[in-house]
């Protein structure tokens, strides 16, 4: 019978229904949507620091990232490179010789990372070559050829083809200056490491920091599937003796917060989007309690409890959010599906975002745990805000209430 009563009730005032409605409706879809893109501009930093710059692992001598020296390698890395090369669960595996130094060019001069590396093996490792806007990929075959980022060539007020000079530290504490051409300039999505990264043979770099053939500062290892990370940690481990190795949550210990800190920041902003929620259903639902004085206090009069005019009154909101839920979680899941193919170009921020590692392009992503956690957060948000005006239907008092206009 309350079932009854609750839901003739509601479409007594079809304008204020459908506002209630339109309201959880739009606070669902609201809720997915932030939080799908918010978690899409993350999950593409990301892939782009763990697919274009660190890899799943990357091993190094012990001291190697404490004392930022490449005396520090990895000694037999040929031989380490051919068993993880044999492994079916791992995708690629580079090597590559790291030093710090300067980069001088006719003009002006700046601190830079140099990368020694074998550009067939980077192709599937980070696809640098994707990058490359202007020049080759290492295609030239010339000796002491570099690729630099677009912004460190405007910062240094070079071009292709230019000379530029390396000058660094090698094994032997001795300063070593050579001098590089550049063969290509490239664009990543991350402008504060194209300013500092520049990349160079390997063979070239080796040779004038007077490494053997055989070591390298640095294995970066590529898997298959991330659920087997750990796995292959232990299995490296017990592979290569004497060495660090390192993750990708350990190597960028923000892009872990990032994956730790999102459930919590589901919680704040559904929140804050359910809080002005709240208020619009207790208004409306005190407002439609207060036109009905004169009838609740009818009902009390013929005997119907208080009880039951609370269940009455609760029962109205359920409706009106049961009713409005579903309907929010499937725009949301819609919205979601059509931005996660097509992607939001967000290109008027990308200069400042590309510095923090973010592309101009977002594909919304939210697991299905996110879209429960959403529309309970809902349900229970209207169910709180009926309390409210139920408690008011309550203190009516029958007699004072049936003589009111």
């Amino acid at each position: 019978m309350m079932f009854q009563i609750a839901w003739r009730n509601i479409w007594r005032n079809r304008s204020r229904s459908l506002v209630v409605i339109s309201s959880i409706i739009i606070g669902v879809w609201a809720g997915i949507f932030i939080l799908s893109f918010s978690w899409g501009m993350y999950k593409n930093n990301i892939n782009e620091s763990v697919y274009k710059q660190l890899s799943h692992l990357q091993i190094h001598h012990p001291k190697f990232q404490n004392e930022n020296d490449s005396k520090f390698t990895i000694a037999n890395s040929d031989q380490v490179m051919r068993q993880f090369q044999k492994d079916a669960r791992i995708a690629s595996v580079s090597s590559r010789v790291i030093t710090t130094g300067m980069i001088t060019s006719p003009t002006t001069a700046s601190g830079v990372k140099i990368y020694g590396i074998e550009p067939a093996l980077e192709i599937p490792q980070i696809r640098l070559n994707e990058s490359v806007i202007q020049g080759d990929y290492f295609n030239s075959g010339k000796d002491n050829e570099m690729l630099i980022g677009e912004k460190l060539a405007r910062k240094l007020k070079v071009k292709l083809k230019s000379k530029v000079v390396l000058t660094f530290t090698n094994t032997n504490t001795e300063i070593v200056s050579a001098a590089f051409r550049i063969g290509g300039l490239y664009r990543s999505k991350n402008s504060s490491l194209d300013e500092v990264n520049v990349y160079v043979q390997q063979e070239d770099l080796r040779d004038l920091l007077g490494l053997k053939t055989s070591e390298s500062n640095e294995i970066a290892i590529l898997i298959k599937d991330e659920t087997q990370l750990d796995t292959i940690k232990n299995y490296s481990s017990n592979l290569v003796k004497k060495v660090k190795i390192e993750d990708w949550k350990e190597l960028s210990p923000e892009l872990g917060m990032i994956i730790e800190s999102f459930n919590l920041y589901t919680y704040i902003i559904s929140g804050i989007i359910l809080l002005a929620l709240t208020f619009g259903i207790i208004n409306t639902m005190l407002m439609s309690v207060l036109e009905r004085i004169r009838e609740l206090g009818m009902l009390m009069a013929i005997g119907l409890n208080k009880r039951k005019i609370f269940i009455m009154v609760m029962l109205e909101t359920i409706y009106l959010t049961v009713l409005g839920s579903p309907i929010g979680l499937f725009l949301g899941w819609l919205t979601v599906t059509l931005l996660g193919e097509t992607g939001i170009n967000i290109s008027m921020f990308s200069e400042g975002l590309a510095s923090y590692g973010f592309s101009s392009m977002i594909y919304p992503a939210l697991d299905q745990e996110k879209y429960i956690i959403i529309v309970t957060m809902c349900i229970v948000t209207a169910i709180l805000s009926a309390i409210y005006p139920a408690y008011k239907a309550l203190q009516l008092n029958p007699s004072e209430a049936i003589r009111k206009i």
